[in-house]
C-alpha cells in the first residue's frame, strides 16, 4: 500500500519529536540528583576539587592552592583557597536539596585577590540550596551565584 502525499508532511514532525525525546532521556540519565542518602555516601567516598565557577578564575598551581572539599559525618571541610574551612552540611530532606550552615575558617593572611576569592566562594557555598551530580562532577547551586562545580578526586 502506498502512502498518500498528505501523510508525508506529518512524518517529519513526528520523527523530530521522537529524536528530541530520545536525546532528552539520554541527557537525564547522565545528570541526576541522587537521593540524599546516596549523595551523602558518594560525597564521603571522594574528595572534590573546585573546577569551574561561572566566569571566575579558579585557583590552581602557581595561581594558588586548589579549593578541595571532603565530607564526613554531616560536615564538610577542606581548603577554601587560602584558609581551612569547615561547616555542617545536610543533603536533603528532598532529592537535590541541601543545607550548608555558617562555617568557620582559620585566619591566615593571603594575597588580597586570594582572600577576595575565598570570601566570595564561602558566601556562595553557604548559600547553596541545591546539588546535582553529573558523572564525575558535583555542582552546588544557589540564587546568588553561578553554580560551584567540583570534580571528583579519589581519596588518598
Amino acid at each position: 500500500m502506498k502512502c498518500r502525499q498528505e501523510d508525508q508532511p506529518l512524518r517529519m514532525p513526528l520523527l523530530h519529536l521522537y529524536f528530541t525525546m530520545c536525546m532528552a532521556l539520554m541527557l537525564t540519565a547522565c545528570i541526576t540528583s541522587p537521593s540524599p542518602e546516596e549523595m551523602n555516601k558518594r560525597a564521603e567516598n571522594n574528595r572534590w576539587e573546585l573546577s569551574h565557577w561561572g566566569n571566575r578564575s579558579v585557583p590552581y598551581g602557581d595561581d594558588g592552592a586548589p579549593v578541595i572539599l571532603s565530607f564526613k559525618d554531616g560536615r564538610v571541610s577542606g581548603h577554601a583557597g587560602c584558609n581551612r574551612y569547615s561547616a555542617a552540611i545536610v543533603f536533603g530532606p528532598h532529592r537535590g536539596e541541601l543545607k550548608v550552615s555558617h562555617g568557620i575558617t582559620t585566619r591566615m593572611a593571603c594575597e588580597p585577590r586570594h582572600m577576595e576569592f575565598e570570601t566570595s566562594f564561602i558566601r556562595a557555598f553557604e548559600a547553596s540550596t541545591r546539588y546535582r551530580l553529573d558523572g564525575e562532577s558535583l555542582s552546588f547551586e544557589s540564587d546568588i551565584a553561578p553554580p560551584l562545580e567540583f570534580y571528583r578526586r579519589p581519596l588518598d
